[in-house]
């Protein structure tokens, strides 16, 4: 009997995508906007290109950027150019770069589609469970605050974590013609736009492919003295794509109700929502091995944590003002928890303010 029981999913991309590297590309160092089109400079090609002007060019060009040089030379498809974005930053010099392999094409890591599914599955056990606020134990640390509850549920130490049995690789590659320049607002009530980011993100409609088994071994018997596994048997039924999906799926649209009410609040078009909500419920009966995920940046509050699961919960007032949620910048006060949390981080595309991130994943190859 087989042990790795192999998968592959098929992940489409709803909406902007950018999953970043931490690097921020800085205009005329790393990048040119010419007609239309940002132009990411090559490094290697520009070293060559100087060397081949001679000494004396070089000592004279000390200290001017490699944009100020080459402008006259750079165009989409030079050698100076490693690749060209559709568009241009808006009012920012600076463009957050995306995750890409060594060819300049993006993917998706493992990891990220893992992270998500594993706040999925944490907001699924909350429900089933009938967890609550008041019996949680969370830290004084925000970034960790849940530490405790992770703990608890999928195990205390990374060798008991239910998650180790489930391996995710990273995607195949797209085309890097798949990437555009993407500009981004944070929009909330009664606020001016926030400060203006520019973004690599792959297109809407682009398709990864990502490979992965699930070890069953980590549930069972092992080993020459048949030693029980790490794992509860009874937790493998949680890493089924049939419950994972449910999951997902009643996750976002818990998610989406409170998106489609923010949405028509700050009289943004709600159209990508109303279809994508009528796409879960579809998906509920037609291809129940479909479902939606958010991933990389601009997922906010909402996306990486419990979410709809803690809005709802008696106690998040006091969750609230112990972790200083919504707090706004300079001292403007903090969003009443009962509007908590009342920003989102929106991109422009096809002539529409649209969340970032979402995805849809089908498994295309069942174990």
């Amino acid at each position: 009997m087989a042990t790795k029981l192999p998968f592959v999913l098929e992940v489409r991309v709803l909406t902007l995508l950018h999953i970043g590297t931490g690097k921020v590309l800085q205009e005329d160092f790393d990048y040119v906007v010419k007609g239309g089109q940002t132009l990411r400079i090559h490094e290697g090609q520009f070293v060559e290109w100087i060397s081949s002007q001679g000494e004396a060019f070089a000592r004279l060009t000390q200290g001017t950027p490699p944009g100020e040089l080459l402008r006259a030379h750079l165009r989409p498809g030079s050698p100076l150019v490693r690749y060209s974005l559709p568009g241009a930053p808006e009012n920012t010099r600076e463009i957050r770069e995306c995750r890409k392999d060594p060819l300049d094409q993006p993917y998706i890591p493992g990891s990220s589609l893992k992270g998500a599914l594993r706040t999925v599955l944490l907001w699924q056990r909350w429900r089933e469970e009938r967890r609550s606020l008041a019996r949680a134990r969370l830290r004084d640390n925000p970034r960790f605050a849940a530490k405790d509850l992770e703990g608890e549920v999928f195990g205390k130490t990374p060798h008991q974590d239910v998650f180790r049995a489930l391996c995710l690789r990273d995607s195949s590659p797209a085309p890097k013609e798949r990437l555009v320049l993407a500009n981004v607002r944070c929009r909330a009530p009664g606020a001016r736009a926030g400060i203006p980011l520019a973004l690599e993100a792959v297109q809407r409609d682009t398709t990864f492919v990502v490979e992965g088994y699930l070890d069953t071994t980590a549930f069972g018997p092992w080993g020459a003295w048949k030693r029980s596994g790490f794992l509860p048997s009874e937790k493998l039924g949680w890493l089924a794509w049939e419950y994972l999906a449910k999951a997902a799926r009643d996750k976002a649209l818990a998610r989406l109700e409170r998106d489609l009410r923010w949405a028509g609040s700050m009289g943004v078009e709600v159209a990508f929502w109303n279809d994508l909500r009528e796409r879960i419920r579809r998906a509920e009966v037609e291809k129940p091995l479909g479902f939606p995920l958010q991933i990389g940046f601009g997922t906010g509050w909402l996306g990486i944590t419990l979410g709809p699961a803690l809005l709802e919960d008696p106690t998040f007032s006091e969750i609230h003002r112990r972790f200083r949620l919504g707090q706004r910048p300079r001292g403007g006060g903090q969003t009443p928890p009962e509007r908590f949390p009342a920003s989102r981080r929106l991109a422009r595309a096809d002539g529409a303010e649209l969340p970032l991130g979402w995805v849809w994943v089908t498994l295309k190859e069942a174990p």
